[in-house]
């Protein structure tokens, strides 16, 4: 009765998301194409079907998936890669594009994955971190394909808005085939909701996995070699709310460091009109990325080009990574700790909460609570080289502890991974 009442709703809400999706196409017009495969359309490159459908539900996701997708390709699989937002799009196109089918995942409503499975015809589904859909569940489950939930993870907030849905969540989990967490942490709030333990692995995050492109140290030393005598504060992955405290920070910091720079980077690159005009406001002189015009005068660089930011990672001097100053949840560090940055972030790391509490038991970041805090930890990095070395260092070599999760997923996957040699379906 609860799944019957789920659909009803389900297909109550779909006006309300078409319209949605029309008005965040007024500022990202992405979100208006490509409507069919939200009904379970693919596209007409899919040929055949594909062994496996793996579905990531935006950019991070989709960069979290990447070493697991390139090892899958690597073995000869054929995939379909779906995700749910334009940037979880655009991120797949850029890395897999003519490699493997691309496009958005259908809504969960009983016709549209009945549709997208017919033509998929997927041997094995694999959902990245949070994706939980009752329907996508229970056809997979009619179609005896199995389904694991990979580099899985479950915040307290999203725990309590799951137990909302009582006995349909764990009916919903109970029919995954497996269930690849990343901490203990996570493998107890998913036993918590009615998960079967004897499916159920902590494998670690598949992040910790990922390596530098091949063109990063090519790309760095560009973007060196343009800003060679100014110090460069990134500011990552940041989000409404956040952006005004780091400009008036780096504006403080700024009268101390006349050679500084701010490179702002939003989550979402549709923004950067916005922040243009912030910056504005503050008095600041900015210019966007994609301009590559920058002089002495320029106070704010604003990445409003996706792919970039692994590279100005690297050419930093220290990182601030957002979504933390607000109630986001935080983003990956693992990345800046690949590149050896130093790290400063906000309170709000619930989405990352086990490597959030590991960097700090390790001293390999600084957590701040506000602008104050922000600003004294930002300068004493900037002014202690020492001290940005020790934490970057600590950083790195965690990321390389962490390493193993890929393996780990394989080897768990392997039963259901469909042989090469057999093409029935």
């Amino acid at each position: 009765m609860v799944r019957f009442l789920y659909s009803i709703l389900m297909q109550l809400l779909i006006p309300g998301a078409l319209i949605r999706l029309w008005f965040r196409g007024r500022a990202e017009p992405a979100y208006r194409h490509h409507l069919a495969e939200r009904f379970g359309h693919v596209p007409s490159s899919l040929g055949p079907g594909a062994d496996i459908w793996l579905h990531a539900v935006s950019a991070g996701e989709s960069i979290a998936a990447a070493p697991l997708i390139e090892a899958l390709l690597a073995q000869g699989h054929t995939l379909v890669l779906s995700t749910t937002t334009p940037t979880g799009r655009a991120q797949l196109m850029r890395q897999f594009s003519g490699r493997a089918v691309i496009c958005y995942g259908p809504f969960d409503l009983q016709r549209c994955i009945k549709r997208f499975l017919n033509q998929v015809r997927p041997n094995l589904v694999l959902m990245i971190e949070t994706e939980i859909w009752p329907n996508w569940m229970t056809a997979c489950a009619s179609r005896e394909i199995p389904v694991a939930l990979l580099n899985a993870r479950l915040s307290e907030r999203s725990f309590r808005g799951y137990q909302k849905l009582g006995s349909m969540m764990g009916a919903t989990l109970r029919q995954f085939s497996w269930i690849a967490v990343q901490s203990t942490v996570h493998a107890a709030r998913f036993k918590a909701l009615g998960a079967a333990p004897d499916r159920l692995s902590v494998t670690g995050s598949i992040k910790a996995d990922q390596v530098l492109p091949a063109d990063f140290r090519a790309q760095v030393a560009v973007i060196q070699e343009k800003l060679a005598h100014r110090t460069l504060l990134l500011a990552a992955s940041t989000h409404p709310g956040e952006e005004q405290m780091l400009l008036a920070a780096f504006k403080v910091l700024k009268a101390k460091h006349p050679q500084l720079l701010m490179v702002l980077v939003p989550r979402h690159v549709q923004r950067a009109a916005e922040l243009q005009a912030m910056s504005a406001q503050l008095g600041l002189i900015q210019s966007l990325a994609d301009k590559d015009h920058f002089t002495d005068e320029t106070d704010v660089v604003i990445v409003n080009v996706m792919g970039q930011l692994l590279y100005w990672y690297g050419a930093s001097t220290v990182t601030f990574v957002g979504g933390s100053l607000v109630p986001h949840g935080g983003h990956n560090f693992l990345e800046p700790a690949l590149c050896g940055c130093a790290i400063v972030t906000g309170p709000w790391v619930f989405n990352f909460e086990a490597q959030a509490e590991q960097f700090q038991k390790q001293a390999a970041l600084t957590l701040v609570n506000d602008e104050s805090e922000l600003i004294e930890a930002l300068e004493r990095l900037l002014v202690d080289p020492v001290i940005r070395k020790v934490q970057a260092d600590r950083a790195r070599q965690l990321v390389d502890e962490s390493r193993g999760a890929l393996d780990q997923l394989l080897l768990g996957l392997s039963p259901w991974l469909p042989s090469r040699g057999d093409t029935s379906r």
